[in-house]
């Protein structure tokens, strides 16, 4: 059997001492993808901001272990979590214009990210992006990286959020309700490029959202987090076609779907 690419185990998290998250464990094979559903304040982008390491000062895992390819994530010092955030873990956030400096040209933040971790030069790290750009089907890559954040679409910004997370090529994504600010349009448009790297590269991809049409698409696990609790854990179809629990049902209820094609 394959190593576990992630493995939450009997996860508690606090946030300036209240526990937020109670219990949870989930586990995902390299190249899967888990899809984590639930209503705002569920705990669900709390419990991969752990599994980054990025609780902040007034979070912590106060119980349990969350393991990265045998790795335990909660033990690891800060020069570790460094290590591991980009080359192996990559984090899409929910709004990617907020976390990109509005003064600063996309190549030069995107450049500046990546020799953190590798010796390469400005024009590698360009041809690599507008590579990734091209996957999505994006032809004016070098207009995206020429611009600041503020000129881009919320779409856009989106794309850039992917192919920033992708650059080092990471085993693991993490994607915090990446489509929840766009139209329908975008949103179907975006999932389908992270679905893009799992087919080129393997990825395994954690995907936090509040709809489960997105989870229905592209999960092949999905997990259904309320009030802190794991309520619902297994195989996507299960979940979806034989949900146990009332508040799964209604989650089902007020789906969007996402068309295939």
């Amino acid at each position: 059997m394959s190593e576990l690419l992630l493995d939450i185990q009997h996860v508690e998290i606090c946030y300036n001492g209240r526990p937020v998250v109670h219990d949870v464990s989930l586990q995902m094979e390299p190249g899967e993808i888990l899809g984590i559903v639930g209503e705002s304040g569920s705990g669900k982008s709390t419990l991969i901001k752990a599994a980054m390491g990025l609780l902040g000062d007034s979070g912590a895992v106060t119980k349990g272990d969350i393991y990265y390819k045998g790795q335990n994530v909660v033990d690891a010092d800060s020069h570790a979590l460094r290590n591991m955030r980009g080359p192996a873990m990559g984090m899409i956030f929910q709004n990617t214009e907020s976390s990109l400096c509005p003064i600063r040209k996309i190549e030069d933040q995107l450049y500046e990210s990546v020799i953190q971790h590798e010796k390469v030069t400005r024009n590698e790290v360009r041809e690599r992006a507008l590579e990734l750009f091209a996957h999505m089907r994006l032809t004016d890559g070098r207009r995206i990286l020429n611009s600041y954040p503020f000129e881009l679409s919320g779409g856009m910004n989106q794309r850039v959020g992917i192919m920033m997370a992708m650059i080092l090529k990471p085993d693991l994504l993490f994607a915090d309700e990446p489509t929840s600010a766009l139209d329908v349009t975008v949103q179907a448009q975006v999932v389908k490029e992270m679905m893009k790297m799992r087919e080129l590269y393997g990825t395994g991809i954690v995907i936090v959202t509040h709809n489960i049409g997105v989870v229905e698409y592209m999960a092949d696990k999905a997990a259904v987090m309320h009030e802190g609790n794991l309520v619902e854990y297994g195989r996507k179809e299960e979940i979806i076609l034989h949900p146990q629990k009332d508040y799964t049902k209604r989650l089902i209820g007020a789906v969007m779907r996402i068309n295939r094609g």
